[in-house]
Protein backbone atom coordinates (compact mmCIF):
# COMPACT_ATOMS: atom_id res chain seq x y z
CA UNK A 1 0.00 0.00 0.00
CA UNK A 2 1.27 3.63 -1.38
CA UNK A 3 1.83 6.24 1.49
CA UNK A 4 -1.00 8.55 0.23
CA UNK A 5 -3.40 5.59 0.63
CA UNK A 6 -2.13 4.70 4.15
CA UNK A 7 -2.68 8.36 5.22
CA UNK A 8 -5.86 8.65 3.47
CA UNK A 9 -7.53 5.50 5.37
CA UNK A 10 -5.89 6.34 8.65
CA UNK A 11 -7.74 9.50 8.67
CA UNK A 12 -11.01 6.85 8.07
CA UNK A 13 -9.53 4.86 10.84
CA UNK A 14 -9.04 7.22 12.95
CA UNK A 15 -12.81 8.30 12.55
CA UNK A 16 -13.53 4.68 13.15
CA UNK A 17 -11.77 4.05 16.60
CA UNK A 18 -7.78 40.43 13.39
CA UNK A 19 -8.97 41.14 17.20
CA UNK A 20 -12.15 40.27 15.76
CA UNK A 21 -10.78 37.14 14.86
CA UNK A 22 -8.95 36.82 18.55
CA UNK A 23 -12.44 36.96 20.22
CA UNK A 24 -14.02 35.04 18.22
CA UNK A 25 -11.29 31.99 19.32
CA UNK A 26 -11.08 32.66 22.50
CA UNK A 27 -15.30 32.80 22.78
CA UNK A 28 -15.51 28.59 23.44
CA UNK A 29 -12.24 27.44 23.48
CA UNK A 30 -12.01 24.10 24.59
CA UNK A 31 -16.21 23.07 23.26
CA UNK A 32 -14.94 20.28 21.33
CA UNK A 33 -11.26 18.45 22.31
CA UNK A 34 -11.52 20.01 26.08
CA UNK A 35 -8.05 20.78 26.17
CA UNK A 36 -6.97 24.30 27.57
CA UNK A 37 -5.26 25.59 24.02
CA UNK A 38 -1.92 26.99 24.33
CA UNK A 39 -2.85 30.05 22.78
CA UNK A 40 -5.81 31.48 21.38
CA UNK A 41 -4.38 32.77 18.26
CA UNK A 42 -4.59 30.63 15.13
CA UNK A 43 -1.23 31.19 13.54
CA UNK A 44 0.83 30.97 17.08
CA UNK A 45 -1.19 27.76 17.26
CA UNK A 46 0.10 26.60 13.84
CA UNK A 47 3.69 27.65 14.57
CA UNK A 48 3.48 25.66 17.64
CA UNK A 49 2.45 22.73 15.74
CA UNK A 50 5.09 23.23 13.01
CA UNK A 51 7.78 23.20 16.02
CA UNK A 52 6.70 20.06 17.70
CA UNK A 53 6.53 18.46 14.25
CA UNK A 54 10.50 19.98 13.53
CA UNK A 55 11.42 18.23 16.58
CA UNK A 56 10.23 15.20 14.76
CA UNK A 57 12.28 15.42 12.12
CA UNK A 58 15.85 13.60 12.44
CA UNK A 59 19.39 15.13 11.08
CA UNK A 60 19.24 13.78 8.21
CA UNK A 61 16.00 15.28 6.75
CA UNK A 62 13.02 12.34 7.25
CA UNK A 63 10.51 11.46 9.90
CA UNK A 64 11.02 8.13 11.38
CA UNK A 65 8.96 5.28 11.74
CA UNK A 66 8.42 4.03 15.05
CA UNK A 67 11.06 1.27 14.23
CA UNK A 68 13.71 4.19 13.12
CA UNK A 69 13.56 3.18 9.24
CA UNK A 70 12.24 6.93 7.07
CA UNK A 71 8.85 7.40 6.70
CA UNK A 72 8.17 8.34 3.21
CA UNK A 73 4.83 9.93 3.51
CA UNK A 74 5.28 11.47 7.02
CA UNK A 75 8.62 13.20 5.66
CA UNK A 76 6.14 14.33 3.06
CA UNK A 77 3.33 15.31 5.34
CA UNK A 78 5.41 17.24 7.92
CA UNK A 79 7.38 19.41 4.67
CA UNK A 80 4.09 20.72 3.55
CA UNK A 81 2.99 21.31 7.31
CA UNK A 82 5.95 23.41 8.00
CA UNK A 83 5.60 25.56 4.63
CA UNK A 84 1.75 26.05 5.53
CA UNK A 85 2.80 27.77 8.97
CA UNK A 86 5.43 28.97 7.35
CA UNK A 87 8.15 27.81 10.42
CA UNK A 88 11.65 26.48 10.61
CA UNK A 89 12.68 26.97 6.88
CA UNK A 90 16.05 25.11 8.31
CA UNK A 91 14.53 22.15 9.15
CA UNK A 92 11.51 22.20 6.34
CA UNK A 93 14.80 22.72 3.33
CA UNK A 94 16.20 19.43 5.57
CA UNK A 95 12.38 17.48 4.41
CA UNK A 96 13.09 18.91 1.26
CA UNK A 97 16.49 17.80 0.59
CA UNK A 98 15.65 13.91 1.72
CA UNK A 99 12.74 13.83 -0.06
CA UNK A 100 14.53 15.01 -3.57
CA UNK A 101 17.00 11.97 -2.68
CA UNK A 102 13.80 9.79 -2.21
CA UNK A 103 11.79 10.74 -4.84
CA UNK A 104 10.69 7.21 -5.92
CA UNK A 105 10.37 6.15 -2.61
CA UNK A 106 7.73 8.99 -2.02
CA UNK A 107 5.66 8.63 -5.14
CA UNK A 108 6.54 4.87 -5.95
CA UNK A 109 6.95 4.65 -9.85
CA UNK A 110 5.09 3.09 -12.77
CA UNK A 111 1.63 1.17 -12.12
CA UNK A 112 2.70 1.77 -8.51
CA UNK A 113 2.65 5.29 -8.72
CA UNK A 114 0.71 7.32 -5.59
CA UNK A 115 -0.71 9.90 -7.55
CA UNK A 116 -1.61 11.78 -4.25
CA UNK A 117 1.87 11.52 -2.82
CA UNK A 118 2.54 13.28 -6.11
CA UNK A 119 0.25 15.94 -5.89
CA UNK A 120 1.49 17.09 -2.21
CA UNK A 121 5.11 16.40 -3.38
CA UNK A 122 4.32 19.06 -6.02
CA UNK A 123 3.10 21.34 -3.34
CA UNK A 124 6.15 21.33 -1.25
CA UNK A 125 8.16 21.76 -4.53
CA UNK A 126 6.84 24.75 -5.48
CA UNK A 127 6.97 25.75 -1.04
CA UNK A 128 10.60 25.15 -2.12
CA UNK A 129 11.02 27.50 -4.90
CA UNK A 130 12.06 24.49 -6.90
CA UNK A 131 11.80 22.92 -10.31
CA UNK A 132 8.72 20.63 -10.54
CA UNK A 133 10.13 19.31 -14.00
CA UNK A 134 13.69 18.16 -12.44
CA UNK A 135 13.17 17.65 -8.87
CA UNK A 136 15.55 15.00 -7.75
CA UNK A 137 16.23 14.41 -11.53
CA UNK A 138 12.55 13.21 -11.87
CA UNK A 139 9.63 15.29 -13.55
CA UNK A 140 6.96 15.24 -11.43
CA UNK A 141 4.31 16.95 -13.44
CA UNK A 142 5.09 14.27 -16.21
CA UNK A 143 4.96 11.44 -13.26
CA UNK A 144 1.38 12.30 -12.47
CA UNK A 145 0.25 12.95 -15.76
CA UNK A 146 0.96 9.28 -16.89
CA UNK A 147 -1.16 7.92 -14.32
CA UNK A 148 -4.65 9.74 -15.29
CA UNK A 149 -7.10 7.16 -16.35
CA UNK A 150 -5.22 4.32 -15.72
CA UNK A 151 -7.80 2.82 -13.03
CA UNK A 152 -10.50 2.13 -15.81
CA UNK A 153 -10.68 4.47 -19.20
CA UNK A 154 -14.30 3.82 -19.41
CA UNK A 155 -15.96 4.30 -15.59
CA UNK A 156 -13.32 7.32 -14.85
CA UNK A 157 -11.56 8.63 -17.66
CA UNK A 158 -9.89 11.73 -16.03
CA UNK A 159 -9.33 9.91 -12.40
CA UNK A 160 -5.34 9.66 -11.53
CA UNK A 161 -4.32 6.80 -10.23
CA UNK A 162 -4.16 3.23 -11.18
CA UNK A 163 -4.96 2.18 -7.41
CA UNK A 164 -8.41 1.05 -6.47
CA UNK A 165 -10.28 4.82 -5.78
CA UNK A 166 -12.79 3.19 -3.31
CA UNK A 167 -11.12 5.10 0.07
CA UNK A 168 -9.41 7.84 -1.36
CA UNK A 169 -10.43 8.61 -5.18
CA UNK A 170 -12.03 11.84 -4.83
CA UNK A 171 -9.53 13.57 -2.21
CA UNK A 172 -6.02 11.77 -3.97
CA UNK A 173 -8.04 13.56 -7.25
CA UNK A 174 -8.06 16.70 -5.27
CA UNK A 175 -4.63 16.61 -4.13
CA UNK A 176 -3.35 15.95 -7.77
CA UNK A 177 -5.27 19.24 -9.16
CA UNK A 178 -4.05 20.95 -6.51
CA UNK A 179 -0.24 20.09 -7.31
CA UNK A 180 -0.85 20.24 -11.06
CA UNK A 181 -2.20 23.90 -10.29
CA UNK A 182 1.29 24.45 -7.59
CA UNK A 183 3.66 23.39 -10.90
CA UNK A 184 1.85 25.68 -13.14
CA UNK A 185 1.16 22.61 -15.52
CA UNK A 186 -1.99 22.37 -17.53
CA UNK A 187 -5.10 20.79 -15.67
CA UNK A 188 -7.37 18.89 -18.23
CA UNK A 189 -10.73 19.05 -18.82
CA UNK A 190 -11.12 15.62 -17.66
CA UNK A 191 -9.88 15.71 -14.84
CA UNK A 192 -12.05 18.02 -13.45
CA UNK A 193 -15.23 16.69 -14.84
CA UNK A 194 -13.98 13.90 -12.84
CA UNK A 195 -15.14 15.90 -10.03
CA UNK A 196 -18.38 17.69 -11.34
CA UNK A 197 -19.59 14.48 -12.43
CA UNK A 198 -19.59 13.24 -9.22
CA UNK A 199 -20.61 16.16 -7.13
CA UNK A 200 -23.96 15.90 -5.56
CA UNK A 201 -26.71 17.67 -6.51
CA UNK A 202 -30.06 16.14 -4.06
CA UNK A 203 -31.96 18.42 -2.49
CA UNK A 204 -30.99 16.95 0.84
CA UNK A 205 -29.13 19.59 2.49
CA UNK A 206 -26.98 17.23 3.97
CA UNK A 207 -25.74 15.60 0.38
CA UNK A 208 -26.37 18.86 -1.73
CA UNK A 209 -22.81 20.20 -2.32
CA UNK A 210 -20.80 17.57 -0.99
CA UNK A 211 -18.87 14.51 -2.27
CA UNK A 212 -17.95 10.74 -1.42
CA UNK A 213 -15.00 9.25 -1.18
CA UNK A 214 -15.69 7.46 -4.15
CA UNK A 215 -19.06 6.38 -6.49
CA UNK A 216 -19.34 5.55 -10.04
CA UNK A 217 -21.44 8.07 -11.61
CA UNK A 218 -24.36 5.71 -12.63
CA UNK A 219 -24.81 5.38 -7.97
CA UNK A 220 -27.11 7.60 -5.92
CA UNK A 221 -25.43 9.66 -3.19
CA UNK A 222 -26.12 9.20 0.20
CA UNK A 223 -26.00 11.00 3.39
CA UNK A 224 -22.91 10.80 5.48
CA UNK A 225 -23.87 7.62 7.81
CA UNK A 226 -21.83 7.71 11.00
CA UNK A 227 -22.15 3.95 11.69
CA UNK A 228 -20.85 2.43 8.38
CA UNK A 229 -18.60 5.45 7.73
CA UNK A 230 -19.77 5.87 4.05
CA UNK A 231 -21.88 8.12 1.95
CA UNK A 232 -20.86 12.13 1.44
CA UNK A 233 -18.03 13.73 3.56
CA UNK A 234 -16.59 16.72 4.99
CA UNK A 235 -12.93 15.45 3.68
CA UNK A 236 -13.74 14.42 0.28
CA UNK A 237 -15.85 17.32 -0.24
CA UNK A 238 -13.14 19.64 1.05
CA UNK A 239 -10.41 18.69 -0.87
CA UNK A 240 -12.52 18.74 -4.20
CA UNK A 241 -14.17 21.71 -3.64
CA UNK A 242 -10.74 23.39 -3.35
CA UNK A 243 -9.07 22.04 -6.02
CA UNK A 244 -11.82 23.30 -8.69
CA UNK A 245 -11.22 26.95 -7.05
CA UNK A 246 -6.98 26.53 -7.53
CA UNK A 247 -8.01 25.10 -11.25
CA UNK A 248 -10.40 28.38 -12.06
CA UNK A 249 -13.78 25.62 -12.39
CA UNK A 250 -17.02 26.58 -10.26
CA UNK A 251 -18.64 23.58 -8.62
CA UNK A 252 -22.22 22.94 -9.92
CA UNK A 253 -23.31 22.76 -6.45
CA UNK A 254 -22.19 25.33 -3.38
CA UNK A 255 -20.66 23.40 -1.29
CA UNK A 256 -20.43 26.09 1.83
CA UNK A 257 -24.26 25.22 2.31
CA UNK A 258 -23.38 21.68 2.79
CA UNK A 259 -20.16 22.56 5.20
CA UNK A 260 -22.91 24.72 7.33
CA UNK A 261 -25.50 22.13 7.60
CA UNK A 262 -23.10 19.50 8.72
CA UNK A 263 -21.14 21.62 11.24
CA UNK A 264 -21.58 20.51 14.75
CA UNK A 265 -22.88 22.95 17.67
CA UNK A 266 -19.16 22.64 19.04
CA UNK A 267 -17.85 24.24 15.90
CA UNK A 268 -16.65 22.24 13.93
CA UNK A 269 -16.70 18.86 11.71
CA UNK A 270 -16.70 15.06 11.72
CA UNK A 271 -15.23 13.06 9.22
CA UNK A 272 -18.78 12.38 8.28
CA UNK A 273 -22.03 14.54 9.24
CA UNK A 274 -23.52 12.96 12.72
CA UNK A 275 -19.19 12.38 14.29
CA UNK A 276 -17.77 14.59 16.65
CA UNK A 277 -15.73 17.19 15.76
CA UNK A 278 -11.95 16.20 14.64
CA UNK A 279 -8.83 18.20 14.16
CA UNK A 280 -7.93 16.60 10.31
CA UNK A 281 -11.91 17.58 9.29
CA UNK A 282 -11.53 20.94 11.31
CA UNK A 283 -8.25 21.27 9.20
CA UNK A 284 -9.26 20.72 5.71
CA UNK A 285 -13.01 21.85 5.99
CA UNK A 286 -11.46 25.25 6.93
CA UNK A 287 -9.30 25.52 4.23
CA UNK A 288 -11.73 24.83 1.65
CA UNK A 289 -13.99 27.36 3.41
CA UNK A 290 -11.82 30.40 2.83
CA UNK A 291 -11.19 28.78 -0.65
CA UNK A 292 -14.56 29.29 -1.78
CA UNK A 293 -14.46 32.69 -0.04
CA UNK A 294 -16.14 32.13 3.13
CA UNK A 295 -15.49 33.28 6.63
CA UNK A 296 -14.37 31.36 9.90
CA UNK A 297 -14.57 33.85 12.67
CA UNK A 298 -17.71 35.78 11.03
CA UNK A 299 -20.69 35.16 9.55
CA UNK A 300 -22.59 31.54 9.23
CA UNK A 301 -20.04 29.01 10.84
CA UNK A 302 -20.05 31.10 13.72
CA UNK A 303 -22.72 29.70 15.88
CA UNK A 304 -25.09 31.30 18.74
CA UNK A 305 -22.78 30.53 21.74
CA UNK A 306 -19.66 31.73 20.21
CA UNK A 307 -18.11 28.02 19.07
CA UNK A 308 -16.82 28.32 15.57
CA UNK A 309 -14.11 26.37 13.71
CA UNK A 310 -10.83 27.96 15.70
CA UNK A 311 -12.75 27.23 18.75
CA UNK A 312 -13.03 23.37 17.73
CA UNK A 313 -9.65 22.92 15.80
CA UNK A 314 -7.85 24.45 18.94
CA UNK A 315 -8.98 22.67 21.39
CA UNK A 316 -7.23 19.90 20.25
CA UNK A 317 -3.95 21.39 20.72
CA UNK A 318 -1.92 20.10 23.35
CA UNK A 319 -0.92 23.39 26.43
CA UNK A 320 0.91 23.68 28.69
CA UNK A 321 -0.51 20.96 31.31
CA UNK A 322 0.93 18.34 28.69
CA UNK A 323 4.39 16.65 28.99
CA UNK A 324 6.75 19.18 27.36
CA UNK A 325 7.58 17.39 24.88
CA UNK A 326 4.01 17.04 23.81
CA UNK A 327 3.16 21.15 23.96
CA UNK A 328 1.92 22.32 20.44
CA UNK A 329 1.25 19.13 19.05
CA UNK A 330 -2.61 17.74 18.28
CA UNK A 331 -4.46 14.95 19.56
CA UNK A 332 -6.80 12.57 18.07
CA UNK A 333 -10.08 12.10 19.80
CA UNK A 334 -10.64 8.80 21.54
CA UNK A 335 -6.39 8.78 21.94
CA UNK A 336 -6.16 9.92 25.15
CA UNK A 337 -4.37 13.14 24.45
CA UNK A 338 -1.59 10.91 22.57
CA UNK A 339 0.38 14.04 20.13
CA UNK A 340 -0.85 12.63 16.58
CA UNK A 341 1.43 13.47 13.63
CA UNK A 342 -1.15 13.56 10.69
CA UNK A 343 -3.49 15.61 13.15
CA UNK A 344 -0.99 17.94 14.08
CA UNK A 345 -0.60 18.39 10.42
CA UNK A 346 -3.70 19.18 8.87
CA UNK A 347 -4.40 20.80 12.12
CA UNK A 348 -2.07 23.50 10.36
CA UNK A 349 -4.05 23.73 7.40
CA UNK A 350 -6.85 24.96 8.93
CA UNK A 351 -5.44 27.27 11.59
CA UNK A 352 -3.71 28.92 9.16
CA UNK A 353 -6.26 28.88 6.65
CA UNK A 354 -4.38 29.60 3.12
CA UNK A 355 -5.63 27.74 0.81
CA UNK A 356 -2.88 25.44 -1.40
CA UNK A 357 -0.92 25.93 -3.53
CA UNK A 358 1.42 28.03 -1.10
CA UNK A 359 3.24 29.99 -3.64
CA UNK A 360 5.55 32.67 -1.97
CA UNK A 361 5.91 30.98 1.53
CA UNK A 362 8.23 33.48 3.45
CA UNK A 363 9.48 31.63 6.68
CA UNK A 364 10.03 32.89 10.27
CA UNK A 365 11.43 31.16 13.48
CA UNK A 366 9.02 29.00 14.71
CA UNK A 367 7.07 30.13 18.10
CA UNK A 368 8.45 27.97 21.54
CA UNK A 369 5.01 26.83 22.97
CA UNK A 370 4.44 28.10 26.73
CA UNK A 371 7.54 30.42 27.30
CA UNK A 372 6.54 32.95 29.00
CA UNK A 373 8.65 36.39 29.12
CA UNK A 374 10.40 37.29 32.50
CA UNK A 375 11.85 40.73 33.12
CA UNK A 376 14.72 41.45 34.46
CA UNK A 377 15.45 44.75 36.08
CA UNK A 378 19.20 45.55 36.87
CA UNK A 379 20.90 49.17 37.07
CA UNK A 380 20.64 51.01 33.81
CA UNK A 381 19.20 48.66 31.98
CA UNK A 382 15.77 46.31 31.42
CA UNK A 383 15.71 43.00 30.07
CA UNK A 384 13.13 40.89 28.81
CA UNK A 385 14.49 37.30 28.16
CA UNK A 386 12.36 33.92 27.95
CA UNK A 387 12.37 30.87 30.57
CA UNK A 388 11.43 27.35 28.77
CA UNK A 389 9.24 25.13 30.21
CA UNK A 390 6.42 28.03 32.35
CA UNK A 391 2.88 27.00 31.55
CA UNK A 392 1.52 30.25 30.20
CA UNK A 393 -1.08 30.58 27.47
CA UNK A 394 -0.49 33.27 24.53
CA UNK A 395 -2.97 35.35 22.83
CA UNK A 396 -2.46 37.50 20.00
CA UNK A 397 -3.83 39.49 17.70
CA UNK A 398 -3.37 37.40 13.89
CA UNK A 399 -2.70 39.19 10.81
CA UNK A 400 -5.71 38.03 9.35
CA UNK A 401 -9.51 37.61 9.43
CA UNK A 402 -10.06 33.97 8.85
Amino acid sequence: MRAHQTIRRGIVAMALSGTLLAAAVTGSAGSAGGATPATTNPVTAAGYGGHWLAASVTADGFVPKPNGDPSPGGTLQAALALATARVDQATFTKTVTWLGAHVDDVTGTGTDTDAGNVGYLLLAVDAAGQNPNAFGGVNLVSRLTATISTFNATTDAGLYGAADPTHDGTFRQGVAILGLEAAGASVPAAATNWLLNRQCGTSDPLVRGAWESYRLVANACTAGDPVHYSGVDTNSTALAASALVAAGVTPTFAPLPYFQAVQNPTGGWGYVGGLPDDPNSDGVVMQAIVALGGQLATGDFVLPDGSNPYTSLLSFQLGCDADPADQGAFTFPGSDNAPNGLATEQAIWGAMARPFPLTGVTFVDAPLPCVAPTTTTVPGATTTTTTPGVAKAVEATPAFTG
